[in-house]
């Protein structure tokens, strides 16, 4: 499915806006922005939902909603999530946004998340294994 992507961390990005047609190129754009501090983008699909992905250099997170901004907002977590009281900050249109650390998951996990999403347009089916599980109350 072909994604439009957008960089919430860097409005100036080039390739703001820009069309991803396969997973490849969307782990290489991806993977290029790991360096920087952590931040959000956001992977339009054409099929009306929407993944928000934080990146940051070894973690990240991932929120599955629907592109209208209606609920429910289906937020990745993991079963060895930290305590309620540590965030990670995600830079999002030059805030910083507090994103709860149980929400935060090792970056390769993030990513295979970020290509399911670009094959199938669906919730990943990658945190429901390993005891995994998806937090519909969102961020």
């Amino acid at each position: 499915m072909n994604l439009q992507f957008f960089d919430r961390g860097d409005e100036t990005n080039p390739l703001n806006g820009s069309t991803i047609r396969d997973s490849y190129q969307l782990l290489l754009i991806l993977g290029s922005l790991r360096q920087r501090s952590p931040f959000f983008c956001e992977l339009l699909g054409q099929n009306g939902y929407q993944l928000d992905v934080g990146i940051g250099p070894s973690f990240g997170c991932a929120q599955y909603r629907l592109a209208d901004g209606d609920p429910p907002y289906l937020m990745a977590v993991t079963e060895n999530s930290k305590t309620q009281n540590q965030y990670e900050a995600f830079l999002y249109q030059n805030t910083p946004t507090e994103v709860p650390a149980r929400y935060c998951l090792p970056i390769d996990t993030v990513m295979a998340i970020t290509a399911e999403f670009q094959k199938t347009g669906g919730r990943s089916r990658i945190v429901f294994l390993g005891g995994n599980i998806v937090d519909e109350r969102g961020a």
